[in-house]
């Protein structure tokens, strides 16, 4: 006789779509990310594997969606959409009891992400001719100008200047701005841990402006962040759109580099990058929100001529110049002895 210790649960038919919305409903509705696991669970919803046995669901099948995926979707996206469907697995064996269930997604190999940016706001974009009032250097000038949403430019001035998420800026609530000492504190954070940000001056004087006649308890703005991605889009193609007419109008050719390949995200980048020039980099990780000081330098791109003159201001820099003036004064008083000799043997020579 079998011991009832070792039997098996009972096998009890559950499809995948049916666990798909049972995880929503009772796990990643408590997380952060709901709303961004509620759009990749409609993908899978929209396979034919969605009204399979979850235990019916092969590596193979998956490898099939992934490399379909593969060929309309960035790497990142398909990874992301195989580590949903892995932790629902997980869940499904851990919390529902149905330990004997295999995980098909870990015998699926994940496409290898290379996400890593350095891509930084242009600030001399200059037609020779025409003046600055016509033809802004920064991207971000051009971007500003282009934007129909009341709430965007005040939005995108805040995430430049202190390299806050996207939903971090959305979020600021009222209560937690505090503009005498120039912080706003944020409770909620996407890896779950508090911290205050020190705003720069224009970023102060931009919130200052922008919270004038409003409540002082709740969000002081009303767009999602998915809102500002989009309204991001928009004026950077009017933008694009404006400096090729300008170009066309003076006859000149377009920088193909400009408004090209730029994200919201890189907002974070710059805001880094320039808070870098003031802060350690312990005191950077507080700021930016990166608990890992690796993923804190993919957001920190210094440009090179930056970091030359930093060097040139620097105590080593300092002192190298200063041994080489002195090395310069002693070398032009030696040639100045010299020829001083030299004048002298002239005149006394018969």
């Amino acid at each position: 006789m079998k011991n009832s210790f070792h039997q098996k649960a009972p096998r009890i038919p559950l499809t995948l779509a049916q666990a798909i919305k049972r995880y929503l409903s009772e796990i990643s509705l408590l997380k952060k990310g709901h709303a961004a696991e509620a759009s990749i669970a409609k993908q899978w919803l929209s396979t034919r594997l969605a009204s399979r046995p979850v235990e019916r669901v092969k590596n193979t099948n998956i490898i099939e969606i992934r490399d379909s995926w593969l060929t309309t979707k960035a790497a990142s996206t398909v990874t992301r959409r195989l580590a949903f469907l892995s932790h629902v697995y997980t869940v499904i064996r851990k919390d529902w009891g149905y330990d004997w269930l295999a995980n098909p997604v870990q015998l699926v190999r994940r496409p290898a992400v290379n996400d890593a940016r350095d891509r930084r706001f242009f600030d001399q974009i200059r037609l020779r001719g025409i003046p600055e009032s016509e033809c802004p250097k920064d991207e971000s000038a051009w971007i500003l100008g282009s934007t129909r949403s009341p709430e965007f430019p005040t939005i995108f001035v805040v995430a430049r200047e202190t390299g806050m998420r996207r939903s971090e800026v959305t979020g600021i609530c009222r209560e937690n701005l505090d503009l005498q000492h120039g912080t706003v504190r944020l409770p909620h954070t996407k890896n779950g841990r508090s911290r205050v940000v020190p705003l720069t001056p224009i970023a102060k004087e931009a919130l200052r402006c922008w919270v004038v006649g409003k409540p002082m308890r709740g969000r002081i703005f009303t767009i999602q962040p998915g809102s500002v991605t989009r309204a991001f889009i928009r004026a950077r193609k009017r933008a694009r759109t404006k400096y090729e007419e300008l170009c066309k109008k003076h006859c000149r050719k377009p920088n193909n580099a400009y408004f090209r390949d730029l994200r919201f995200h890189d907002t974070r980048h710059e805001g880094t990058s320039q808070m870098a020039t003031v802060f350690q980099i312990h005191e950077l990780a507080k700021v930016n929100g990166n608990v890992d000081t690796r993923m804190l330098l993919r957001y920190y791109h210094p440009d090179g001529r930056e970091l030359a003159r930093k060097l040139t201001r620097s105590p080593l820099g300092r002192k190298q110049l200063l041994q080489l003036r002195q090395e310069h004064y002693s070398a032009a008083g030696t040639s100045a002895g010299s020829g001083s000799t030299s004048v002298n043997h002239a005149g006394t020579s018969p």
